[in-house]
């Protein structure tokens, strides 16, 4: 798991979060986070997730239910689940937040195929949605957040087509993650952004007559 940076940039404020402005024009190599079969592999699940402790502990309220869904790679001992120390972060409920274990040099719950079995696990459980089994920066990914900022990931930049960034990308990220988007801003900023993001590229496209 990675240490987060400090905020660089400039933002674009939609709601209660600056979004930084970059992903408004950005292009991606891929085709994004959604191809995971022939894109991501769950690359990016590897090395675990920071989950705040509600999170922790809804998962362990379903610990059986999650012991069923694993397969040979992965442990049922859920004591080998999380890792032991407990972090500060305000970016979390409460202020605290805790990591996901590697077992067997991949995220505790993450599959031989690359998949994570929270997410294969959670449509059985009629969970609502303020009630997710899969944690919230996982489903954010490669979105990560920093005290109101929303932002791109770069340390999975140029690691999987997905989440690379490419001027000549035939995709806007903004489209290619509206999923992840939306998680953090909801329907209507999501809307808000897609706004903004043509308003910038119109805005290029000008700039770029000019230099003609």
């Amino acid at each position: 798991m990675a240490k987060r940076r400090e905020p660089q940039g400039e933002y674009i404020r939609v709601g209660g979060w600056k979004v930084e402005r970059r992903l408004a024009t950005a292009r991606i190599e891929g085709r994004g986070p959604l191809n995971v079969a022939d894109e991501c592999a769950g690359h990016c699940c590897t090395h675990g997730v920071y989950i705040s402790l509600p999170e922790r502990d809804r998962i362990m309220e379903h610990a059986d239910r999650v012991r069923e869904v694993m397969d040979d790679t992965q442990t049922t001992d859920a004591d080998e689940w999380f890792e032991d120390e407990i972090h500060d972060d305000e970016d979390f409920p409460g202020g605290l937040c805790i990591g996901t274990a590697v077992y067997n040099h991949k995220c505790a719950f993450l599959n031989a195929d690359g998949l994570c079995v929270l997410q294969k696990l959670e449509p059985s459980l009629g969970l609502p949605e303020v009630e997710r089994l899969k944690p919230f920066y996982c489903r954010l990914f490669p979105l990560t957040t920093w005290y109101g900022h929303l932002e791109f990931d770069d340390l999975c930049d140029g690691v999987r087509p997905c989440c690379t960034l490419a001027s000549d990308g035939t995709r806007r990220a903004i489209d290619a993650w509206a999923y992840e988007f939306k998680e953090a801003l909801g329907e209507e900023g999501y809307e808000l952004l897609c706004r903004a993001a043509d308003d910038a590229e119109r805005e290029l496209e000008a700039r770029t007559r000019v230099r003609a």
